[in-house]
């Protein structure tokens, strides 16, 4: 009797082992706390625009940021911190060079230390999506032409909903 149960666990184990290795082959893996896998690069959309990037998913960046061109602010000064709570036109592009226009709300501005020094970001409220998963968060607008990414994830948009696998990736950019 007890060998009997032992033998129906151990085939319990291998179906989930089975269950587990297909949810993990199509993308659809969750953790334990429910949060979806994602690689070190993934197709992410930003909805507001319908632009979709190869974006590279960076743990050690604090803050989205997006490739943004030809920002413009009307009626806006140069200290970009008395521009917050006006609008913001600028043009994005993705690593296929498609480009789309993009006006939305300046909402805070930020500082970002790299190494040329601090440089000072207009950060807005952008709607990314990945796999049918919609989420808002905020985002950095930076000139990333010389960049292979035009778009990089950081851990506001991660948390919470996502953990990272640096084995799977959905492309590169060589």
């Amino acid at each position: 009797m007890n060998s009997n149960r032992c033998v129906e666990a151990m085939r319990l184990l291998s179906w989930i082992s089975v269950v587990i290795f297909i949810l993990i082959s199509f993308g659809c893996a969750q953790d334990i706390y429910g949060r979806k896998v994602v690689g070190e690069t993934a197709r992410i959309s930003l909805a507001d625009a319908g632009i979709e990037y190869l974006a590279r998913i960076d743990t050690g960046a604090r803050i989205t940021s997006v490739h943004a061109l030809d920002m413009e602010v009307p009626g806006g000064s140069e200290d970009k911190k008395t521009n917050i709570g006006r609008m913001v036109t600028f043009y994005t592009e993705n690593e296929k060079g498609e480009s789309k226009k993009v006006t939305t709300e300046i909402i805070d501005v930020s500082s970002v230390r790299n190494a040329q020094g601090v440089e000072y970001r207009y950060v807005v409220d952008l709607n990314l999506s990945w796999r049918g998963i919609n989420k808002r968060g905020h985002v950095n607008l930076r000139d990333r032409s010389a960049m292979s990414y035009k778009l990089l994830i950081g851990r506001n948009w991660l948390s919470s909903d996502f953990v990272v696998d640096v084995d799977k990736s959905e492309g590169i950019i060589e």
